[in-house]
């Protein structure tokens, strides 16, 4: 055997071992930025999160939970019962992390007479927060420039995904299927799950 051929035979039995551990270490480091498309979010990331201040006894309702917040539009018709609906939906389907997870409908603090009980008749586990100084409102105004600035989307955004400490971290245009919000949310809540402390 030649010694080019021996050293072909050398480099080939090299890379067969250790290839794959060094194409391990790449990949578990920062500088590998690969993201297969099927775990990319269906929503947009808020970056940095902005965090939303509620009134304390609202903060009190859906503290340590991941929120699931929509914005009622005003008046708040058709489309709007439709989709705060479909937010039941993820809800109920969210099997076992249910009791991590809230749905917050917002309003004004001049709520249409006849919306609060038409909304729990749909759903008794909404949790129902009103805006009263329209400072909730502004934040998510904020938000929402933030995203059209990073993304160039500039569809109306009405829906949001908040973390336990009351971040929102995911902002939703309007023509999001509900699918892409409980796929979301169920990759978050596994990764916490994971984080938390055994």
């Amino acid at each position: 055997m030649s010694l080019t051929r021996q050293k072909v035979t050398l480099i080939g039995i090299f890379a067969l071992f250790f290839g794959p551990l060094i194409l391990v270490m790449l990949m578990r480091s920062s500088w590998w930025q690969y993201q297969p498309a099927n775990l990319k979010n269906r929503g947009h990331l808020v970056q940095p999160p902005v965090q939303l201040i509620l009134e304390q006894n609202q903060a009190q309702e859906v503290e340590g939970k991941w929120l699931i917040l929509y914005v009622l539009a005003q008046p708040c018709e058709e489309a709007c019962i439709d989709h705060a609906t479909t937010l039941r939906q993820i809800h109920k389907a969210s099997g076992r992390e249910r009791e991590h997870l809230a749905v917050a409908l917002l309003g004004p603090g001049d709520v249409e007479p006849g919306l609060w009980p038409k909304l729990e008749s749909i759903y008794p586990e909404f949790i129902l927060l009103t805006d009263t100084a329209a400072s909730v409102s502004e934040t998510l105004a904020a938000v929402n420039t933030m995203v059209a600035e990073n993304t160039g989307d500039t569809s109306s955004i009405h829906t949001y995904v908040l973390d336990p400490m009351l971040n929102v971290i995911l902002a939703y245009g309007a023509n999001t299927n509900a699918n892409g919000i409980h796929k979301d949310l169920k990759r978050l809540l596994k990764w916490s799950d994971q984080e938390k402390p055994r």
